[in-house]
């Protein structure tokens, strides 16, 4: 239930021609959390973690977390976007950020990358990487040691957030603010 309201409404938040804030979901619950996950289809350490975000978001659908994807690059139309969903069996909506907005209010530099918003309190909890599986571009461990997506949600859960904003230094793809200048 929640998940369907979730993409409901997000479905109607503008990206174009507007000021963008994270939606309030206050319709909705104002005690949910939202992941904003930004990925680049081209990006092979996106396409890596795909199958990973797809399981935090079943785990979490009912218990008022809700995950969507932003597409920064303006390489990615729509139809690769819906493509890389397709391919990569994504359960969870995927958009297009070519103005880069959101990139620009969470200060994402590089794809994949998570902003998490809490909406009990009306802010950014964390930003960062999914967890360290990524030492560096192209190395990567076989086995993660910490999983800091799937750790700030069940803190969330717990109700033991810090007040401060948690972040990591997420490993992947750099997104190129050139490419939408006129």
């Amino acid at each position: 239930m929640f998940l369907s309201i979730f993409i409901s409404i997000l479905s109607l938040v503008p990206l174009k021609d507007s000021v963008v804030c994270p939606p309030t979901l206050a319709d909705l619950q104002s005690d949910s959390l939202t992941v904003y996950v930004f990925l680049l289809d081209e990006c092979l350490i996106s396409q890596f973690y795909t199958p990973e975000l797809s399981r935090l978001n079943i785990a979490y659908q009912d218990k008022a977390v809700g995950f969507i994807g932003f597409f920064p690059s303006t390489a990615s139309s729509d139809e690769d976007i819906d493509a890389f969903g397709k391919n990569y069996q994504m359960n969870f909506p995927l958009k297009s950020d070519h103005e880069k907005e959101l990139v620009g209010r969470f200060k994402i530099s590089v794809t994949p990358e998570v902003a998490v918003w809490d909406h009990r309190i009306d802010r950014l909890i964390y930003r960062g990487r999914i967890d360290d599986s990524y030492v560096r571009v192209g190395k990567r461990k076989l086995h993660p040691k910490n999983r800091d997506l799937e750790d700030i949600i069940n803190r969330w859960i717990d109700g033991n957030t810090s007040e401060e904003l948690v972040e990591t230094q997420a490993i992947g793809c750099f997104i190129n603010f050139d490419n939408n200048k006129k």
